[in-house]
């Protein structure tokens, strides 16, 4: 099963907008699903994940699937898994003799 980004959202959205401009300028796979026309399952999936606006996003791997918050959080949550694969790189080791 593949990996991607699953983005609960409103068609007019900004930050939404901005997350899968986001997303797919890191060439990120995502499925997005808009909620406007089902304003009782958004407040329920806002009331589960304890978040108050859209979007509302999650990583899924495999089968399982961990939340991430919204926008900024994306953000933040893409440049700490950046960091964390550049880690070691572009340094030499030096060895004692």
């Amino acid at each position: 099963m593949a990996n991607y980004f699953h983005v609960f959202a409103k068609k007019r959205c900004k930050f939404c907008t901005q997350t899968t401009k986001l997303l797919e300028a890191k060439d990120l796979p995502y499925v997005i699903a808009y909620c406007d026309k089902a304003p009782q399952a958004l407040d329920a999936l806002k009331e589960t994940c304890e978040w108050k606006t859209v979007p509302i996003i999650f990583e899924v791997i495999g089968q399982a699937d961990t939340f991430i918050g919204g926008y900024t959080e994306l953000e933040e949550y893409l440049d700490g898994a950046q960091e964390e694969e550049g880690r070691g790189e572009g340094t030499d080791h030096i060895s004692e003799n």
